[in-house]
């Protein structure tokens, strides 16, 4: 009971604003549902979620105009096919180097 005594002279002496913008900083900062930490870890994910999204954008534009040439050049198509999936006609023997 003393400790609180001496915690209260000790408030009332400061000044109250001062105390009062302190535990509300660290309220915000730390306990808070929606605190400093978490807006920063939420921003960091958010950031590289809209990477990911750029970059597979980019992989289906590419993916978009390859099947339109495909589509239009039987000889991509088969080249494709060879390269991918290592398909070849009855008489030739295929070599894989990696």
């Amino acid at each position: 009971m003393e400790i609180f005594h001496l915690v209260y002279d000790r408030i009332r002496e400061t000044n109250r604003y001062a105390v009062a913008a302190g535990v509300f900083l660290i309220w915000m900062l730390t306990l808070a549902d929606v605190d400093l930490i978490r807006m920063v870890q939420t921003h960091q994910e958010r950031v590289s979620i809209e990477t990911k999204m750029a970059g597979h954008e980019e992989r289906i534009a590419e993916l978009d105009t390859e099947l339109l040439r495909m589509s239009e050049d039987p000889a991509a198509k088969e080249r494709h096919a060879r390269e991918t999936y290592y398909m070849h006609k009855p008489e030739e023997d295929v070599f894989v180097f990696r």
